[in-house]
């Protein structure tokens, strides 16, 4: 009998898509080189547990916020730690597996889901076939993932039943030149013809440079649609030195993503303008209005908020406009707890998705039929699902990610429909090994689809079920509540617009959710919202009123620690309890015109709900300069609340604040010998605090 496993189960935990991207991708080449496999979210865990008992397991898991669980991920975790323990004894003991951990070092805990995942795997009884790979979003994910994937594939053939004969076929595709579905002719040893295997393709028309364009400039469409020119696309400029000119002479290129979905038009279709008035629920008419439960409502099922006030909390002076936007609620029936969060599903903007269907050639009023194509083997799975049947102009919109980070896949698939032989031969090499250090220049500077297609004119033709594939999920973007009426059924955010340069393009880049919240407060009708809320929060205020605590925040980190103190001002009075000492620290720029929730906390401190309130503005004269030299010099209040009177910490802001604000925690902790063992006590101790729940962070980059 062979000591083979019989399959391979690709299991992943992912946030914002890159983990089920390659997991997926793994799957697809596991497929191809002959393996039996299977790919799944980890929340699946039955598939671990019953249906593929024997599989090797490989895990492909991001880490998410400071040290955090993919949303998918948590019910895996915790089934892992309290699970039936003859059950999990029977599903891991001796059981061979790998864990890929995608994560960031500008985090405190960089990968920490991925060490956790593989620490408790191995505690019971599973056995890693390599060790773990811990890719850093910050130096570049493929740096670590390239070589860990080829590790793996060498390592496969002595643990999973292999079909050789796909395996040798697999072996003689990837050794031989790379051959585009642009069927090549050759007229001469100079000169190449390209026909298209498919129909004569609907002329893409171009869209000029707006160049002085404003908002009320608009551009013929096709289908009698003005589209806003508010939006140029930008050409990167790209070097091909080094870069071979024929893609004959680009060797180990990526494989080629198998197609898996069919496309069939309806007679139906539905104007973008009808849609976009609609908003997305048109596709949802079966989610309820209202629910008994809360969490009924998730990332695929949207509850309809409204705005019903707004108000900015910033003057003049301010660089940063921050709004505050009031949205109804009251249908979730949601008991508001403090540090609670939302996630709201912006739609992208038309000047971004109506000019890049014209520029893709893709109709955009069809009404279509998405299916899994005939004879499917498991490959993918549809991008989204939706109740009723949606157009292209609905998929761009509202369910692709139309700033997806860089994927070697996707750049592959561009390499097919690339009629120039140039491009084509630098998209391939930008897929290969030896083309990584192109590839990460063109990461880096963080280009949209927009601009990837300008930056690779000669692909005009690329099939919408090849995007539909290969984009990733439109993400929801997350709000912690700051003003809570549970009585009214309303909750308050407050955010920055966001609006910035890209360093390395210099072109200007606007925040998604921001500018989009912020057009429905100064436009007219409806001001509907989709959202849902956030489960398994933990980022909140200690149960016990008394309980001191410091709370550390920049800028519209403050916003969470309003419902802190609304919420352990009303628990106090109606225990009739005076609160535990609070101190609050926020930074900010300047004293007043970014003063955000000023009147709110000075009220909290007349009250005494706030002990202390320490304000650190970064461009005026005197005091501390930054919120961490605040925390530095309170030192001494710091330790005693938290280390003598065992209070609680809590930090929200940016990653970089956060990380200075840490180590200035970590310094009060092992000045004067307060925390035993140096360096790596005060480590330990900071470790601790958090497993108690003691110092918890909310942050963001």
């Amino acid at each position: 009998m062979s000591d083979l496993a019989p399959s391979l189960l690709i299991a992943y935990g992912s946030q914002t898509g890159n983990a089920e991207s390659i997991s997926k991708h793994l799957h697809e080449e596991a497929l191809a080189r002959g393996y039996a496999s299977t790919v799944t979210v980890l929340d699946d865990y039955e598939q671990v547990e019953q249906n593929h008992p024997n599989a090797v397991l490989v895990i492909v898991i991001s880490t998410t916020g400071d040290g955090d669980f993919p949303d998918n991920t948590q019910k895996f975790f915790r089934w892992t730690r309290r699970g039936a323990k003859d059950k999990l004894a029977a599903a891991f003991n001796a059981r061979k597996f790998a864990v890929l951990a995608l994560g960031d070092t500008n985090y405190t805990n960089f990968c920490q889901t991925g060490k956790r995942i593989e620490r408790r795997l191995i505690e019971l009884g599973a056995v890693t076939f390599q060790p773990k790979g811990l890719a850093d979003d910050a130096t570049g994910l493929e740096a670590v993932i390239d070589p860990w994937v080829a590790n793996m594939w060498s390592l496969l053939p002595s643990l999973v039943v292999c079909d050789q004969e796909k395996a040798r076929r697999f072996a003689d595709r990837a050794a031989a030149p790379t051959s585009s579905i642009l069927k090549k002719q050759k007229l001469d040893d100079n000169k190449v013809e390209e026909k298209k295997d498919t129909a004569t393709e609907t002329p893409v028309a171009v869209i000029p440079p707006a160049t002085t364009a404003t908002a009320a400039t608009t551009v013929s469409d096709p289908m009698d649609i003005d589209i806003p020119l508010h939006y140029t696309p930008y050409k990167f400029p790209i070097s091909l030195t080094g870069v071979p000119t024929s893609s004959d002479q680009v060797t180990g290129a990526a494989l080629l993503p198998t197609e898996y979905l069919s496309i069939t038009p309806t007679q139906s279709t539905r104007s973008p303008l009808d849609s976009s008035k609609a908003s997305l629920f048109h596709l949802f008419p079966n989610t309820p209005s209202s629910s008994t439960d809360p969490f009924t409502y998730t990332p695929s099922t949207l509850f309809a908020s409204k705005i019903v006030g707004h108000r900015y909390l910033t003057g003049d002076k301010a660089l940063k406009r921050v709004l505050e936007v009031t949205l109804d609620v009251k249908g979730l029936n949601w008991t508001v707890p403090a540090g609670a969060v939302v996630g709201i599903a912006a739609p992208n903007p038309d000047f971004v998705v109506l000019p890049l269907l014209k520029r893709l050639g893709i109709e955009a009023e069809t009404v279509l039929d998405v299916k899994l194509g005939a004879g499917e083997t498991g490959v993918g799975a549809l991008p989204f699902v939706t109740d009723a049947p949606y157009t292209a102009y609905e998929a761009f919109r509202y369910f692709l990610d139309l700033n997806p980070p860089l994927r070697k896949p996707f750049l592959r698939i561009m390499a097919e429909y690339a009629s120039d032989e140039a491009e084509r031969a630098a998209l391939l090499f930008l897929t290969s090994t030896a083309g990584a250090a192109l590839f990460k220049s063109l990461k880096q500077a963080n280009l949209s689809l927009a601009d990837l297609f300008a930056t690779f004119p000669s692909v005009t033709s690329l099939p919408l079920s090849r995007l539909l594939e290969s984009l990733t999920r439109l993400q929801p973007r997350f709000y912690s509540i700051s003003r809570i009426n549970n009585a009214l059924g309303t909750i308050s955010i407050a955010f920055n617009i966001v609006e910035y340069t890209n360093p390395i393009t210099q072109q200007p880049v606007v925040g998604l959710c921001s500018t989009w919240l912020e057009s429905l407060v100064k436009g007219a009708g409806d001001m509907i919202v989709p959202l849902y809320p956030k489960p398994n929060v933990v980022f909140g205020p200690p149960a016990d009123v008394e309980t001191p605590m410091v709370l550390v925040a920049a800028g519209t980190g403050i916003t969470p620690f309003l419902s802190f103190l609304q919420a352990r001002a009303e628990a106090a009075a109606a225990a009739g309890k005076t609160p535990g000492e609070t101190v609050l620290f926020h930074g900010r720029r300047f004293v007043e015109a970014d003063r955000i929730y000023g009147s709110e906390i000075d009220a909290y401190v007349a009250a005494g709900v706030v002990t202390r309130f320490v304000e650190v503005q970064s461009r005026e004269e005197g005091g501390f300069k930054y919120v961490q030299d605040a925390v530095l010099g309170e030192g001494n209040d710091v330790w005693r609340i938290v280390g003598e009177q065992k209070g609680s910490l809590f930090v929200c802001g940016g990653v970089e604040m956060a990380r200075d604000v840490h180590a200035a925690v970590g310094k009060i902790c092992g000045d004067a010998g307060r925390v035993e063992g140096g360096d790596v006590g005060v480590k330990n101790y900071l470790k601790a605090l958090t497993a108690e729940g003691r110092y918890l962070k909310e942050i963001w980059s």
